[in-house]
């Protein structure tokens, strides 16, 4: 049965990809009301309905209502501190492709992660309709056949706070748990989760 889906969801996304459609269905994973309902009017204006969802469980239960495949999911990993891995144990792996994280708090090692993964997309919010439509893989009116989604530029240069940041969330990444986290760096969870509670600092 499961493999009939995941069958039926590639057969789906090859269409959509070799008729050149644009996406028209979208799940956007999201608890906070005011981005989501920002992205949520973008898509809209770009002909693409989609349904908010506030974490993995609800996702998982409109996967089920909605039978079809919808043509992207947009999705903010960050949902009571579940990890990337727990929100792709929802999502079909055939759907990955068209899967977008669009998260406030990013770190190299989850974006790296994604990418290797398969993950369609990784965007910082805020992000706006378009950005997400073609990080999923879908062309727009205008765009260029040849355009590329990637941006030529230099390896980023983190300020100190960024870098001590960005590895401890790597630390939790790895260690599966902040408590492990704080096991493994000789920390206290409690101050741990206190330096990793802020919106990750500037470049």
């Amino acid at each position: 049965m499961q493999v009939e889906m995941v069958h039926e969801i590639r057969t789906a996304l090859c269409d959509a990809a070799a008729a050149g459609l644009r996406p028209r269905r979208a799940i956007i994973v999201d608890a906070e009301r005011s981005s989501n309902r920002t992205l949520a009017s973008d898509l809209a204006q770009l002909g693409c309905t989609a349904h908010i969802v506030a974490d993995t469980a609800e996702l998982r239960t409109e996967l089920v209502r909605l039978g079809d495949p919808p043509d992207l999911i947009a999705a903010e990993y960050r949902l009571a501190g579940k990890r990337l891995e727990d929100l792709l144990a929802v999502v079909p792996r055939a759907l990955w492709p068209r899967l977008v994280i669009v998260t406030a708090y990013p770190s190299i090692a989850s974006a790296v992660r994604a990418v290797k993964l398969g993950v369609g997309g990784y965007l910082v919010k805020p992000a706006r309709g378009d950005q997400v439509v073609r990080a999923a893989g879908y062309a727009l009116p205008g765009d260029a056949p040849d355009v590329v989604a990637l941006q030529e530029a230099g390896p980023p240069h983190l300020s100190l706070d960024r870098a001590i940041w960005e590895f401890l969330t790597q630390a939790v990444e790895d260690a599966g748990t902040l408590s492990g986290a704080a096991r493994l760096l000789g920390l206290h969870a409690r101050s741990l989760r206190r330096m990793l509670a802020k919106y990750p600092p500037p470049r």
